[in-house]
């Protein structure tokens, strides 16, 4: 069975931002023991910690983790500039980690973000339990994401582009105002690609609760349109989306109708 980084991001978090509030570095060495791994491959303990501070926006705590011959992080350290590391230690350093959860502390050994998605398309009146054990916003945005990209199939729901990198988790009722067991609920989102993705939360397309697609222009009087903008939204326009085989994954039509009116 191979190794899950994800659990193993979580004993480390712990013991980086314990060593970041003392203003410590500590090497590849000193972490291997407590995830039971060689110092060549602490760092892909370390890549859900990098990646969850990039799309956070946090400093990158693992600029921490350096070589002990070396004296710098590895060559998988992509989060700052190798010739300015001191400006990212004094970040590190300077940074509140109290203030963050562990984002990876509910995962156990058997749990990854892909196991709790299956889970999740498999079980969507379960989003609540598993919300509650992944609460921190990284780690329940990633599970989100991969519920809609396996109930989705792959497809933006719009215009059915399936390149994986671009297809984002939208949200119907946004997370700071949906109840909790609906932030990483399948029926409180929609697969969509970056574009259309923007164009929703921008309000230029809507869903009714009928799941059919509608362009706020709908006789595209507005502005000049480029044939791009026409193919990208007025000509999705009385289109039923493309949705889940399941219809417990389908959007809920209560919570379009609330997002319509508020």
């Amino acid at each position: 069975m191979s190794k899950n980084w994800e659990h193993a991001a979580g004993i480390l978090w712990p013991v980086l931002t314990e060593a970041a509030q003392k203003g410590q570095t500590l090497t590849y060495s000193d972490l291997a023991p407590l995830i039971d791994t060689n110092p060549l491959s602490v760092g892909k303990g370390l890549g859900p910690i990098l990646y969850h501070c990039l799309n956070n926006k946090i400093p990158p705590l693992t600029v921490i983790v350096i070589g002990k011959i070396s004296g710098v992080p590895g060559a998988g350290f992509i989060a700052w500039d190798i010739d300015d590391l001191d400006e990212a230690y004094k970040q590190v350093f300077a940074f509140n980690w109290a203030t963050v959860d562990n984002p990876f502390a509910g995962y156990g050994e058997e749990n990854t973000t892909e196991s709790f998605a299956q889970y999740l398309v498999e079980n969507p009146a379960k989003s609540g339990e598993i919300y509650s054990r992944v609460k921190v916003r990284g780690s329940a945005q990633r599970i989100f994401r991969r519920a809609l990209l396996e109930a989705y199939e792959y497809q933006c729901a719009m215009c059915r582009l399936s390149f994986e990198e671009v297809l984002e988790a939208a949200h119907i009722v946004p997370w700071a105002e949906c109840e909790h067991s609906q932030r990483i609920s399948p029926s409180n989102g929609i697969l969509l690609c970056a574009n259309h993705h923007k164009l929703f939360d921008c309000g230029y397309i809507s869903v009714s609760p009928s799941l059919v697609i509608e362009y706020e222009d709908d006789e595209f009087s507005q502005e000049d349109y480029s044939e791009s903008d026409i193919s990208a939204s007025m000509s999705l326009n009385g289109k039923q989306l493309h949705l889940p085989k399941n219809v417990e994954l389908h959007p809920c039509p209560e919570l379009l109708k609330k997002r319509s009116t508020e």
